[in-house]
């Protein structure tokens, strides 16, 4: 007997509705009589991607059917009820018939027009009719006869008749008109004023002006240009037109500046930064500045200084001897090279002590940040530092360093003990503990060994090899059994040639296939593996799509 093989799509006749179970690219067909209304005799094919939880494509295209074909089934250029519209060879139909037309442009909402009108008066007229050419040209005519032009000026109105009347434009006191061609041209007349330029830089203009805002008289007149200038002692007079005013100080004693800002000019005078006395500085009461920040008192001699106080000098004593005490209540500012603290015991109350807090360039300065001190070994006095290593970016420690040439410590460092450490990760040589991942052991080149000193490496935990294994040595499972499936096994030891494996329903082994046929070994060319309602595994030669 000859094979059978059949490939079948969804189909139904009890329903027009489109499938709601269908694969991406699966048909189905419903052959229910169709109609413009129902989706009867349509092909339908699923598309898009398929839902995880339902298993079905949420998009149903229809694609053709019975339907479709039937109205293409006429004459080409034959114009049939409930049928297509097919050109014929000449792109024409025998009829056709608009109940309204859409007169619109690309990508418009349209006007529908319902009429065409031979109305000469447009009466009645809306954007629902067209209106002929003769009908619209006999309107215009008719409108253009019987208009006129109303026209108003400063006083009274008047009109043209546009078909037998002129508009006449002329001049009144001091304007004259002109017509020319199709405009007309309006001048001012002239006047008694002859033109010129008037006024000077000794000299201002004067005018007359009529009622009409004209100029009927223009001239000059002369104006004063010396200024008097008094001093303490001494007088002077200035021409403003060729000589110029000079206000100047004493040199270091007092200075002026002139700018001129908009129409201001102002005259600024004032002591300059470094001021220069000649002679004696008499003072017949207190010296205060910036409302008490500094204060010299007559009476007792006392200095108050209330802001931060910059002492600069090569050498300054505060105190007549070690007993006195000094107290500075503001901020301290040191300017020099080395500041040197030659006492027993030095206590610093703030929490933080700030170094190099005076850098402000994001470029490297190749300085190392930290404390230095000294210590004996009892043979010589040793340099040791514990800081910041600017080439390694890192803290470290050394007790025996050479810095006569320099602020940079560098390697080899000391050992350092301390107790328990927490940290982030740790960088051990060539081996990274935390630095690439947290819970992450790892090496910066090279392989990783672990290489223990009795022979065994024990894991006592789950072991996830997400790579390749290469695996040297033998394998043994320590129950004697098969490497089971919850392991990555398949539970057996020896296998059927030919055989198709499939998990038991409890998926806790692999079996020979045994439903459907019988067995794989009684398959024939082109069976394949099915599955059926209820989810069990079988070999059959029919694609069958089912229904819905």
């Amino acid at each position: 007997m000859a094979k059978l093989t059949r490939i079948k799509i969804l189909t139904t006749g009890a329903t027009t509705s489109a499938p709601s179970n269908m694969k991406t690219g699966e048909l189905a067909y419903s052959y229910v009589s169709g109609t413009q209304s129902n989706n009867g005799d349509r092909l339908y094919i699923g598309t898009g991607a398929e839902d995880p939880g339902t298993g079905f494509v949420s998009n149903v295209d229809i694609i053709g059917g019975k339907y479709f074909t039937n109205l293409l089934d006429h004459v080409h250029g034959t114009t049939t009820a409930n049928s297509a519209l097919i050109l014929d060879a000449n792109k024409h139909v025998s009829e056709l018939n608009i109940g309204s037309l859409a007169l619109e442009a690309s990508g418009g909402t349209g006007q529908v027009v319902t009429a065409i009108s031979t109305s000469t008066t447009l009466s009645g007229a809306s954007n629902s009719q067209l209106a002929t050419a003769l009908a619209i040209k006999t309107y215009v005519d008719s409108e253009i006869t019987a208009q006129d032009m109303d026209f108003t000026g400063d006083s009274g109105t008047a009109a043209v008749d546009l078909d037998s009347q002129a508009l006449a434009i002329t001049g009144d006191t001091g304007i004259t008109t002109t017509a020319s061609g199709q405009g007309v041209s309006i001048d001012l007349d002239d006047t008694a004023v002859t033109p010129a330029a008037y006024g000077s830089q000794t000299q201002i203009p004067t005018f007359t002006v009529d009622q009409q805002g004209r100029l009927t008289a223009a001239g000059s007149v002369a104006v004063a240009t010396a200024l008097t200038v008094d001093g303490d002692s001494g007088t002077g007079n200035a021409d403003l037109l060729t000589d110029d005013l000079q206000i100047l100080g004493t040199a270091n004693e007092i200075e002026t500046a002139v700018t001129k800002v908009s129409n201001d000019v102002k005259v600024i005078i004032g002591l300059p930064n470094d001021v220069t006395i000649g002679n004696d500085l008499t003072v017949t009461t207190d010296v205060d500045v910036g409302s008490g920040n500094f204060t010299v008192a007559g009476a007792t001699g006392n200095t108050v200084i209330a802001g931060n106080l910059n002492v600069n000098g090569s050498s300054i004593a505060l105190g007549n001897g070690l007993t006195d005490n000094v107290v500075i209540s503001g901020n301290l500012t040191v300017q020099g090279t080395t500041t040197t603290v030659e006492s027993t015991t030095v206590t610093l109350d703030d929490p933080v002590l700030a170094l190099a807090d005076n850098t402000t360039n994001v470029a490297s300065d190749g300085l190392d940040r930290g404390v230095r001190f000294k210590w004996g070994d009892g043979s010589a006095v040793k340099t040791g530092f514990f800081g910041f290593d600017i080439q390694t970016q890192r803290f470290v420690f050394t007790k025996d360093e050479d810095l006569s040439g320099g602020e940079n410590a560098s390697a080899p460092w000391s050992d350092a003990e301390f107790g328990d450490v927490y940290a982030t990760g740790a960088d051990i040589g060539n081996i990274q503990i935390g630095i690439t991942g947290d819970n992450e052991i790892d090496t910066v080149s090279g392989n990783l060994t672990l290489d223990s000193a009795g022979g065994t490496v024990i894991v006592d935990d789950i072991l996830s090899v997400t790579g390749a294994a290469t695996i040297t040595g033998q394998v043994t499972l320590s129950n004697g059994t098969g490497l089971r499936v919850s392991e990555g096994g398949t539970g057996q030891r020896s296998f059927t040639g030919d055989a198709v494996m499939i998990s038991n329903p409890a998926g806790t082994a692999m079996n020979q296939l045994a439903s459907g046929k019988s067995t794989v070994s009684t398959a024939t060319n082109g069976d394949y593996i099915a599955y059926s309602g209820s989810g069990v595994p079988f070999v059959t030669d029919i694609i069958d799509g089912g229904t819905y």
